[in-house]
């Protein structure tokens, strides 16, 4: 995370401290319908830990990673349950984040709000790194059947958007689901219903691009 980002994201832990976030995303939900009880699951961008929290809550076996040392304070913080659930990590070089308490990796990977902090250049790489955590089939070489990645992308007006950046200073890509559709084409993960689910946030006029991805 670039330092203008981390920044960003410093302030807003402070924020939180007063006002938090509201308990229930819109993605939880649909990681509820996607994963059954008791899978394994990787928050990818964790921010303040509450989808992790509330994924726990459903019975998920719920991690998480997150870049921002701010935002993980505010995290562990928050909620308790996250000690050993929440570690430092980010995208396009992830590795491979509780490989020791996950070395077959994971049924399902949630990346909500993260990837637009990803430039162009980088998102093979960052996709890649998502696919590469989740559980493999017996061959090694595509995720096992049953895993899925849940994601979610924001996607802002240009004119909110100056030389890489939004109006907070954050580093900011759209990317379009057509290119992430052509980037996830070869890895033998499909879209869920063939349909991305769009929302538009009435308060700022930000598109949500939302999919689940099925091995």
């Amino acid at each position: 995370m670039d330092a203008l980002t981390d920044d960003f994201y410093r302030r807003y832990a402070e924020h939180l401290a007063t006002w938090p976030e509201s308990a229930r995303s819109a993605m939880l939900p649909v990681a509820q319908d996607a994963l059954p009880p008791g899978s394994r699951v990787l928050d990818v961008g964790a921010g303040a830990g509450r989808d992790v929290a509330g994924l726990l809550a459903a019975g998920l076996d719920a991690y998480g990673v997150e870049p921002s040392a701010a935002m993980r304070a505010r995290a562990l913080a928050q909620f308790p349950t996250l000690h050993g659930r929440l570690r430092e990590g980010a995208l396009p070089d992830l590795g491979r984040p509780f490989a020791d308490l996950a070395p077959g990796g994971f049924d399902g990977v949630v990346c909500s709000a993260v990837l637009m902090h990803v430039s162009e250049s980088d998102l093979p790489r960052a996709l890649s790194a998502l696919i590469g955590v989740l559980r493999r089939a017996a061959d090694g070489n595509r995720p096992a059947a049953g895993t899925v990645l849940l994601m979610s992308l924001p996607e802002l007006h240009a004119d909110a958007l100056s030389e890489g950046r939004d109006l907070e200073g954050r580093r900011f890509t759209n990317h379009a689901p057509s290119r992430v559709a052509a980037l996830l084409a070869p890895t033998g993960l499909a879209l869920a219903g063939h349909q991305i689910s769009d929302a538009v946030l009435a308060a700022t006029g930000t598109r949500w691009h939302t999919m689940t991805w099925q091995a």
